[in-house]
């Protein structure tokens, strides 16, 4: 508002100097910028009454000529491209092409002007008219992108804070709900034998207890991993991978589970990423036998792969399944840890009985 009223003032006073001692051209020095203090809060008005007094100007006093203050038509056709609609654009322009041609009917003021003469000056003033409109075309294009831009950002950091809220929901389920199955295993366990065999009860307990304490340490380490420090570094704790497969079947066997380990990987070491991705699945696919299979259930889990692909496959022979329709956070997170690699998963009931998870994921070269 500041930059539109300074630029009206000065298009006045321009205008005022030049007028002075005429009457008729004052009026219209004062008329014609004065709507520039709004041309970009109210374009489309600005324009209109710009250009209705420049043809008023036009009719009352033909022989004053152009005044300095005409400049306010060029500025007004810019503002209307600019910053108003797309038909502002266009009816302005058509506008000031047709005060173009008037002007070149009714200017130059010499007597013995010629047709020549009238036409090079039309051809001057829609010159100048069209220059206004580019550049008022060229700014509407920026502000556009501009604009886009800004959309493009948000949309991004929405999307980001989407993912983020995902990553940081896959790793509490994958760290909470294995050990809460565990714990329940345990705990049903040594409900059921308190009476006959008191010490397999304290060995429940006992591992109830162990369970809570590794869940609470992978908490903490999960949170340090996710919370950035103040210079923005992640924090270098180390997360679970192809390596704590045997000691996390270990902790399953000893909830009552029978489960059978069959590691067989060639070829260099995995990316971090990549063994988290394979043990949370291993992970999963434990605790969902855990609450799903029943009682009397075994488990085998198989992990194959070379230097081009990974194999994971968790399987039982339980009588239960995963509830049809219902696809639990676990399930869809797996799923997404292995699309990030550009692998399959494979779930549902195995023919006879059980339950099945097959993930193949291309090992990044």
């Amino acid at each position: 508002m500041v930059v539109d009223v300074a630029l009206a003032a000065g298009v006045l006073a321009l205008g005022v100097l030049v007028a002075l001692g005429d009457r008729w051209s004052l009026v219209f020095a004062v008329l014609l910028p004065t709507p520039l203090a709004v041309r970009r809060l109210r374009p489309v008005g600005c324009a209109a009454i710009v250009l209705l007094v420049a043809f008023t100007q036009w009719l009352v006093i033909p022989d004053a000529g152009l005044l300095a203050s005409d400049l306010a038509v060029l500025v007004a056709i810019h503002a209307a491209t600019a910053y108003g609609p797309a038909w502002a654009g266009r009816m302005t322009l058509a506008a000031g092409l047709l005060g173009a041609v008037l002007g070149g009917v009714r200017w130059p003021l010499r007597p013995n002007a010629s047709s020549l003469q009238h036409v090079l000056l039309a051809l001057v003033l829609g010159s100048t008219v069209v220059t206004a409109w580019a550049l008022g075309t060229v700014r509407r294009a920026r502000r556009e992108r501009t604009r886009l831009m800004e959309a493009d950002r948000d949309h991004r950091a929405r999307l980001a804070v989407s993912q983020e809220r995902a990553r940081i929901a896959r790793e509490m389920h994958d760290v909470v709900a294995h050990s809460l199955a565990v714990m329940v295993a345990q705990a049903n366990g040594g409900l059921f034998a308190a009476e006959a065999s008191p010490q397999v009860a304290r060995d429940s307990l006992a591992t109830i207890g162990d369970t809570g304490r590794r869940a609470l340490g992978e908490m903490r380490r999960l949170l340090e991993v996710l919370r950035e420090d103040q210079d923005g570094v992640l924090s270098p704790a180390p997360q679970p991978g192809i390596a704590d497969i045997a000691p996390l079947v270990d902790q399953v066997r000893s909830s009552g589970l029978d489960v059978e380990l069959c590691l067989d990987t060639h070829g260099p070491q995995v990316e971090p990423g990549l063994g988290l991705v394979v043990y949370r699945i291993v992970q999963e696919g434990l605790t969902n036998v855990l609450k799903h299979a029943g009682p009397g259930a075994r488990a085998r889990v198989a992990v194959r792969g070379d230097r081009t692909v990974l194999e994971i496959v968790v399987h039982d022979d339980g009588r239960g399944t995963v509830p049809s329709g219902c696809v639990g956070h676990g399930l869809v997170g797996m799923r997404e840890r292995v699309a990030a690699y550009g692998g399959t998963v494979s779930l549902g009931p195995r023919p006879g009985g059980g339950y099945l998870v097959h993930a193949r994921i291309p090992v990044p070269l």
